[in-house]
Order: structure tokens, then sequence, then C-alpha cells
């Protein structure tokens, strides 16, 4: 037998079979984001459409602006006492705590640097948009999923109310505003609460105006940028996607309960998605 008789024969495999698993992934990896980015998408459309309508004064008719004036209550007046309290709270836990260890080193001076990275920068914004998704989210998706299933925007839409401009413009104009408000709230009384407890337990040697000063000496232009739209742009997503959530209802009660929790998780994802991005960007 000769050797080229004893070579193995290697069967090559056509070259569209090879292609074929290397089209399946990626075939399978662009669906995955066009998935993950037509929500985003679609709910930045939303965004830009309320803005639009919102700047419109003819749009503003007397029911929109009672609408407004509701939701302006329901959001920052009725969500102010959680905001106090929790400003009181963070402000014991961490504006003291800063104190006390930066006395401790004898770094009293870096306490407005510290302070404004960790509260005024992150923490603020992001209990504010917590505490407005409790507030009011849970508020947006029973109202208009009831709506939905009792007939009540098709009797708006009878009357010739356009439902978009009547009941979801105002709601997410007046929630990103109360938001804004509640968040400056939220930081004065954490800073004022910190600074009072530090002066009379640890004894600090530190004046108001040397505090206030070591504060805005550490803000810059993006720490004021922050402050304005982390709690503008979250309230309008987040207001959003609860209104959306409620009217995608279409059956039964039961289908509100199971449209609930995943408004809330998405409410979620999109405050730490604005807040993320916002900090890398300034």
């Amino acid at each position: 037998m000769t050797a080229a008789a004893k070579t193995p024969v290697v069967k090559k495999m056509p070259q569209a079979r090879q292609r074929r698993p290397v089209r399946g992934v990626l075939a399978a990896i662009g669906e995955g984001a066009i998935g993950l980015l037509r929500p985003l998408i679609e709910l930045s459309s939303l965004a830009v459409a309320v803005l639009w309508q919102g700047c419109r004064p003819l749009n503003w008719r007397r029911t929109s602006v009672k609408e407004f004036m509701r939701q302006c209550d329901l959001v920052g007046i009725g969500s102010l006492p959680f905001i106090l309290l929790s400003g009181l709270l963070i402000g014991l836990a961490m504006v003291f705590q800063v104190l006390f260890w930066l006395k401790f080193l004898g770094q009293v001076s870096l306490a407005g640097k510290i302070i404004v990275l960790g509260l005024v920068r992150e923490i603020a914004p992001l209990l504010v948009a917590l505490i407005a998704i409790g507030r009011s989210g849970s508020v947006n998706m029973v109202e208009l999923g009831h709506m939905r299933t009792s007939g009540q925007l098709r009797m708006l839409e009878a009357q010739g109310i356009d439902p978009f401009l009547f009941l979801i413009v105002p709601r997410c104009l007046a929630t990103a505003l109360s938001m804004f408000c509640l968040t400056v709230v939220f930081t004065l009384v954490a800073l004022a609460t910190g600074y009072l407890v530090g002066r009379v337990v640890l004894s600090t040697d530190t004046t108001v105006i040397e505090f206030i000063n070591n504060v805005l000496g550490a803000m810059g232009v993006g720490e004021y940028a922050i402050i304005a739209l982390k709690p503008l742009i979250a309230g309008l997503l987040i207001t959003l996607i609860t209104c959306t959530t409620g009217l995608s209802v279409g059956g039964p009660a039961g289908q509100l309960a199971e449209a609930l929790p995943r408004g809330f998780v998405k409410s979620v994802l999109v405050v730490f998605l604005v807040s993320g991005t916002l900090t890398l960007l300034f």
C-alpha cells in the first residue's frame, strides 16, 4: 500500500455551512441590541413630544392647568414630609460622619468637596427620584389604568379632549419641576442638619459662613448642571414610563396588578441610567 493511499482524506465543509453559525450569533446580538434600544428610542421620542407640546401656549387650557396644579400638589407638597425626614436622616448619617472623620484626621477643609461629591451629585437626586416613583408613579399607573379599563379615555376623546395633552403633558412637566424643587430642599435640609449636629456634638470650630463657602467652593459648573438636569430628566422619564404602563392595561384589573411591578422596575432602571450617564458627562 502506498503512502498516498494511507493519507486520510479530510472533507471540507461547504463555506455556506461554516458561515451559518457566525450569522446566527450576529443576528442574535443585533436583535438583542435592537430590543434594548427600541424602548429607549420610544421613550426619548415621547419626551421630545412632551417638551414640544408643553412649550405651546395654546395647549394649556383650563383643564390642563388644573391637572398641572394637581400634580404639583401631589408630587411636590405631598412628598415634602418624606423629603424633610429623609434630608434629616441623611444629614445625621452622612454629613455628620464626614465632619467627624475629617476632624479626627485634621482635614476639615475637605468637607465641602466630599459632601458635594456624595450628597449633591448622587444621593440627593437619587433619593428624591425614588421617593417620586413611590409617591406619584403608583398613582399614575393606577389612575390611568382605571381610566383605560373603565372607558373614560374614550369619553375624553369623544368630547374632543386629547388624552396626551390633558393627562400626560401636565403630569410630566409638573413632576419634573416638583422633583427639581424637592432636590434643592433635600440638599439644604441635609446640609443644615449635618452642620448643626456636627457643631453641637463635635464642637467644630467651622462657622456657618466657612461651611457654606467650603460647599460652594467645591461646586463647579458640572455640579450645578447635575443638580438641575438629574431631577428634571428623571422626573420627565419616570412620569412617561408610569403613564404609558397604566395606559397599556387593556384587560381586567388583574392586568393592572401585573403592570405595577413592571412600571416600578422600569422607572428605577431609568433613574439609575440617567444618574450614571450625567455623572459621566459632568
